[in-house]
């Protein structure tokens, strides 16, 4: 998933291209279409700052980027429903 995101931030930084780019790079990859890239929250600074939470195949990811070309990515299991009841 880290190599999608670079890839996506190297051809923009636009939310809309980075969801349309890892998307492809995944497929080119190999992994399952069905599965769709979804935003959850974006902030960014475009100078200095750029961060998010995105859904892909059932998991929740967080990831940050600074402006020294730093990407941090972590990953968190998505809760369901019944879960958080």
């Amino acid at each position: 998933m880290k190599q999608a995101l670079r890839y996506a931030f190297a051809l923009s930084e636009d939310p809309r291209r980075i969801k349309e780019n890892v998307e492809d790079y995944l497929a080119t990859a190999g992994c399952d279409r069905r599965y769709k890239f979804k935003w959850r929250a974006v902030a960014c600074n475009h100078k200095h700052t750029f961060s998010g939470i995105f859904e892909y195949a059932g998991q929740r990811y967080y990831f940050n980027k600074h402006s020294d070309k730093t990407l941090e990515l972590e990953k968190n299991l998505k809760k369901t429903e019944e879960e958080e009841k």
